[in-house]
């Protein structure tokens, strides 16, 4: 290329004008509206936040289940690496990192892979900063989805609430798949959104629009199976979601009802046949049925019942809460000749015996206590050791700042009851529904620091539309069908039984 090219001046080719790179920079700048700036702003803040946070996490040292993902990446790419050469795969290897104790589904170690394939030893620092890119890349493209389907609006809203929270962004250099689970339910609700727009949110009411592709039921189905390999948890929410929006759907297709079943179909099949290689190479390695997680009866018993009793008395003091239980049971399983997943069920029963509604709603209460109170606990986790600027401190202050009052923004979205349009009623139910699976976990898991991470998004999206619920004024929605009576009547029976389970647990537990 001609460095005349890089000049400041401008020289002409063709009879139109050539301008230097700054120069086609600043034309373009000048030619964006000032919401598009704002957003470029925006975009570059993320970046810019994340760069900066780097040195700070770059050197911290895999923690907890960070390891087990980072290992199964390895054996992942031992596999890659023996198929393209032709040599039979390590199935030890596989079986002790991969299906291991059945607890992890493989979504992080799938991610991790790649980098593992080209760089076999590479260093913690290597892997924060492919984690970092990826979680990046991955937030800008449920933004670009979130702007195309709701709005400029809501794609601020959500570079802003969880973007720009500094804890959020630290976590986008772990190997948890909270994040990215968390920006692959957004990226399912824009997609929802989009399907029952095309079927009949913009034709005004009185005609069909047109019928939704199968493509797009299996766009649904990839992204909401993808989810649950990052995070098992999220499969309430994921039968949540596409029930609505086949209900919604229902209630809003009229003569095109059957394609949209169809459609829905097609995203539940996608879904199914990507769950089976791991539910099957789990089950067969496990010896017992395995759909996602083995984890559930030792959470349950350890969230709920007596520590003292889980394995039928103390377990082992040397170990944690959760390997004692499962040494334990796997003992256990050797001596009867049944499954450590049958035999871990029969410990949690044994030690949930004395469980009390009165104990399982101070259980629940404490488990909402801390999904909430300490937003910024892993901040000190993942600091590194040699991090040039205290990084926990000024992580932990900003994002206690940003996240009280993102999560009262989500409280106000679960009793929030919209009636402006139709469109408008479809968003504020899957919204709700995304938001009130999530807070199922509490219910059944012992909570923790990290546990906001997938529901961050979520409030973004519900701070934009109260936003614009509040800025209309209750004035229908420009564009848009109607609000449909049903719809609203889905809201209402949403907003009474959050606040119904709210009292009964509360009024338990006092």
């Amino acid at each position: 290329m001609p460095s005349a090219l890089l000049d400041e001046e401008v020289h002409a080719r063709h009879g139109r004008p050539l301008l230097s790179v700054p120069g086609l920079l600043a034309r373009r700048w000048a030619d964006l509206s000032r919401p598009q700036r704002i957003l470029v702003g925006l975009v570059a803040a993320v970046v810019l936040l994340r760069i900066g946070l780097f040195p700070g996490v770059a050197g911290t040292p895999v923690y907890g289940d960070e390891a087990y993902y980072v290992d199964g990446a390895r054996a992942l790419s031992n596999l890659v690496r023996d198929l393209v050469s032709f040599t039979a795969p390590d199935t030890a290897e596989l079986s002790q990192n991969v299906a291991g104790n059945g607890w992890f589904m493989p979504g992080m170690s799938v991610l991790l892979t790649p980098l593992f394939v080209i760089v076999p030893q590479a260093p913690i620092e290597l892997v924060r900063a492919y984690l970092g890119v990826a979680s990046t890349v991955l937030l800008l493209l449920a933004v670009l989805g979130v702007r195309r389907h709701l709005g400029r609006v809501a794609a601020g809203a959500v570079l802003v609430v969880p973007g720009l929270i500094p804890m959020y962004a630290v976590f986008g250099f772990a190997a948890y798949g909270d994040l990215i689970a968390g920006l692959l339910v957004v990226m399912l609700l824009t997609q929802a959104v989009a399907l029952l727009r095309r079927t009949r949110l913009t034709d005004g009411g009185e005609h069909p629009g047109p019928a939704p592709p199968w493509r797009g039921g299996i766009h649904l189905g990839l992204l909401a199976i993808a989810a649950v390999y990052f995070r098992s948890s999220v499969s309430i929410l994921v039968v949540g979601v596409l029930g609505m929006t086949l209900l919604a759907g229902l209630l809003l297709a009229r003569a095109q009802w059957r394609r949209l079943v169809a459609t829905m179909l097609a995203a539940g099949a996608a879904f199914v046949v990507l769950l089976a290689p791991w539910s099957a190479y789990a089950s067969h390695e496990l010896g017992g049925r395995v759909l996602t997680t083995t984890s559930v009866p030792t959470v349950l018993a350890n969230t709920f019942g007596d520590r003292d009793d889980v394995c039928y008395g103390e377990c082992d003091p040397g170990s944690s809460i959760w390997f004692s239980p499962l040494r334990y049971s796997r003992e256990v399983a050797r001596a009867t000749g049944i499954s450590e997943m049958q035999a871990a069920a029969e410990m949690s029963v044994y030690a949930r015996a004395d469980v009390t509604a009165e104990s399982y709603a101070r259980d629940v209460l404490g488990n909402f206590a801390r999904y909430l109170r300490n937003p910024a606990g892993f901040a000190r986790i993942f600091e590194s050791p040699t991090a040039p600027y205290p990084i926990a401190e000024v992580v932990g202050a900003l994002t206690y700042l940003m996240t009280f009052p993102a999560f009262l923004v989500g409280l106000v979205m679960l009793l929030h009851v919209e009636r402006r349009g139709a469109g408008a009623q479809v968003r504020s139910l899957l919204v709700k529904i995304a938001i009130g699976a999530l807070l199922v976990q509490p219910f059944v898991h012992i909570a923790g620091s990290r546990y906001w991470m997938t529901l961050a998004p979520l409030l973004g999206l519900s701070a934009a539309l109260l936003h614009d619920a509040a800025r209309s004024r209750g004035r229908p929605v420009e564009g848009e069908v109607a609000g449909l009576v049903w719809l609203t009547r889905l809201q209402v029976v949403l907003v009474v039984s959050v606040v119904a389970v709210a009292a009964v647990v509360v009024g338990l537990a006092v």
